[in-house]
């Protein structure tokens, strides 16, 4: 319970661990899903969405190859 209460005051591990994958879950798929069914159908936009969500963190991979 210790080690909660310390992760619940810390702003950083609130922002990485809880507003961040929300937010991105109601971009990724609240947003985004609407839009490409109609131009794609269920089935594929399903499969595209995924693929957009990696294309926009793709960033993360340069990084770590700098480093």
């Amino acid at each position: 319970p210790r080690v909660w209460a310390l992760c619940l005051g810390d702003v950083r591990w609130l922002r990485n661990q809880v507003v961040a994958p929300l937010t991105e879950e109601l971009v990724f798929r609240a947003c985004m899903l609407p839009m490409l069914v109609p131009c794609t159908g269920p089935g594929p936009a399903v499969l595209a969405c995924p693929l957009f969500f990696g294309v926009a963190h793709f960033h993360h991979v340069i990084e770590q190859l700098r480093f």
